[in-house]
């Protein structure tokens, strides 16, 4: 992915950096593939970045956002992750 530009900012994280980071990475590659994740500001359109836990909480709340991590906690949106419907 790049920015409008046609930059990308490319990071890098390892174990000795953060381990819990390269933890999550390597979880998500392993179940989806891809050894990549797009790291993007957090906010939505009109608002501020978000600043702590507290803005993170309501910006989950309020915008299509499928999960978040904050420190060692994941907060799931259930309908995201519900199993497909087969009839």
């Amino acid at each position: 992915m790049t920015h409008v530009d046609g930059s990308a900012r490319i990071q890098t994280v390892s174990d000795q950096d953060n381990e819990g980071i390269a933890a999550l990475l390597r979880a998500f590659e392993q179940r989806t593939g891809v050894p990549v994740v797009v790291n993007t500001s957090l906010n939505t359109a009109g608002r501020p970045m978000v600043d702590d836990p507290r803005d993170a909480l309501e910006l989950f709340g309020s915008a299509p956002v499928a999960a978040l991590v904050l420190g060692p906690h994941l907060v799931r949106r259930a309908q995201f992750f519900a199993e497909p419907v087969t009839a």
